[in-house]
């Protein structure tokens, strides 16, 4: 039988191995010469390197050449050491937000793989990421953007309605969050609120704050429906997080129910199930079924699913802002445009 290659089997079982609270049972999955170079590949890109090793390693996965299990583990290795240096850059970041007394907390990847991880170095990432408390967010843009002087309507636009900006530090890339998304979901959770409740992690003796696990997952929730990236990783961090925090999971419907989010939950939890081929009888999975996805909701959950261009996500705002808002967020969306047409 032909696969796609993210569909293939092998990368399946890397997405789903040793995900917490489940028993997964199945027959090894034998990785073929033919198709192990696009298995790779993929898995490099998805950051799922580590846990196809790991698979490897545990039988999950068979490949019947030690040159290639070797050459898996490499990617494995290269990956981490990628992760080293994004952390060593992420204690620097912290150090720069302390002293000026910022509000901030990493999330998405370091936080997901050093709290939500019994092996941390199974959850690579590509980038950091973080979120600044909304009353700190241009003190934060005017540390860390050399920019920001230069596109002041771009940022008046995602002070008001946007996601975030991405800057430039020691010549790497973070993610500053305002929001969790852009659009129609991204304007309805209260920002601030996040930060009511944090936990933190360790990394080169220095603390490292982040958000809560009914956070970590409602964030996780949003990244995979509405993040852009729908790949496997994706929905594994909303699965691994949901399973490994079941404490957790009750606290995010009573967020998301109150935000009125519940769809993007609903959405996350049902895809990452479909897509891991999860038992349909966990609790979070019927949950997830009982959510009554309403129109406007389902179509502005379909712009981001066909991954339509910014303006069309950006524009799914409108029906979440009352009236009074709108003519500023038409405004600021027409400026922002201009401005990046110069």
């Amino acid at each position: 039988m032909q696969f796609s290659t993210r569909n293939h089997p092998a990368v399946l079982a890397a997405g789903r191995h040793l995900l917490p609270g489940t028993t997964l049972r199945a027959d090894p999955i034998v990785l073929e010469s033919d198709d192990i170079e696009g298995v790779r590949a993929f898995c490099r890109a998805d950051r799922l390197s580590g846990l196809l090793a790991t698979a490897v390693g545990d039988g999950a996965v068979v490949v019947e050449d030690e040159r290639l299990t070797a050459a898996i583990v490499e990617d494995w290795h290269a990956a981490l050491e990628a992760c080293v240096v994004l952390e060593a850059l992420l204690v620097r970041v912290r150090a720069r937000l302390d002293d000026a007394a910022i509000r901030w907390m990493a999330t998405k990847g370091p936080a997901i793989a050093h709290l939500d991880f019994e092996d941390p170095t199974l959850r690579a990432f590509g980038d950091i990421d973080i979120i600044v408390h909304p009353d700190d967010w241009r003190r934060a843009i005017d540390l860390l953007d050399d920019d920001a002087l230069s596109r002041p309507h771009f940022h008046h636009y995602v002070d008001r309605f946007g996601k975030g900006v991405t800057v430039l530090v020691d010549d790497m890339e973070v993610d500053v969050h305002r929001r969790f998304a852009i659009g129609r979901f991204g304007v309805r959770p209260d920002m601030a609120e996040c930060f009511d409740n944090t936990t933190q992690f360790e990394l080169a003796s220095e603390s490292i704050p982040a958000p809560s696990a009914a956070i970590r997952l409602l964030h996780a929730c949003f990244h995979a429906t509405l993040g852009g990236n729908r790949e496997l990783r994706a929905f594994r961090d909303v699965a691994q997080i949901a399973l490994g925090r079941p404490d957790a999971v009750a606290e995010v419907w009573e967020i998301a129910h109150r935000w009125e989010v519940e769809s993007v939950v609903a959405s996350a939890v049902l895809e990452a199930w479909d897509r891991l081929q999860l038992p349909n009888n966990l609790d979070i999975a019927v949950q997830a079924r009982r959510i009554d996805i309403n129109r406007a909701d389902a179509r502005a959950l379909r712009v981001f699913a066909n991954e339509d261009r910014f303006r069309r996500q950006s524009l799914t705002t409108l029906g979440a802002l009352p009236w009074r808002n709108r003519p500023t967020f038409v405004h600021s969306t027409w400026m922002m445009s201009r401005e990046h047409r110069r």
